[in-house]
């Protein structure tokens, strides 16, 4: 009987990881001291956090803070988000105006978009077992059933053409960072 690749690393331990990472700093130090379905089981809930937090109103949040906001850079702002720990990301997924002061004392390197951080995971199972996750993946398909992750159809209520839009979606947002975006 295969195992599911959410049960290789329960959710609490994914959060505790991301926690004890120094939002996201010191991730890669946290991920080498995981055994390989370990790993596995962190990419799961990676992806399936950032999946989750596909939605409208934090793209719209994105989009105010950021002056802007592209798909890809929609993809890097969710990481940085799932890397700010539990309780900012469940609050900011129910609620995107939960965001509003958690830009205010970002430092130069927190930067709320971030590539890079998305690939940890790999790097770590690259030199700690000198193959790629992916490819590892491939390999314990007899093992593990792995879950297909689905980036949910957005339905937006908000035109970067229509001001009154945004401010509808995230108003707290809108009124303190429209404009007044330090980055």
């Amino acid at each position: 009987m295969k195992k599911l690749v959410s049960l290789l690393l329960a959710e609490e331990r994914f959060w505790e990881i991301i926690e004890n990472s120094n939002k996201g700093k010191d991730l890669k130090s946290e991920l080498s001291k995981l055994s390989q379905d370990e790993i596995l089981g962190y990419k799961y809930w990676w992806d399936y956090f950032h999946m989750e937090s596909y939605n409208q109103a934090l793209w719209a949040v994105a989009y105010t803070v950021l002056g802007g906001c592209s798909d890809d850079g929609f993809d890097y702002f969710r990481f940085w988000l799932v890397t700010r720990g539990k309780e900012v990301y469940k609050k900011a997924v129910q609620d995107a105006d939960s965001l509003c002061n958690e830009f205010e004392n970002l430092t130069d390197d927190e930067y709320p978009e971030w590539e890079d951080v998305s690939y940890v995971a790999n790097d770590v199972f690259e030199e700690k077992w000198g193959k790629d996750l992916y490819d590892a993946e491939d390999e314990a398909q007899e093992r593990i059933e792995f879950i297909d992750i689905r980036r949910p159809e957005i339905a937006f209520e908000w035109s970067e053409d229509d001001e009154s839009s945004i401010k509808a979606v995230c108003p707290k947002i809108f009124d303190k960072w429209w404009g007044n975006s330090k980055f």
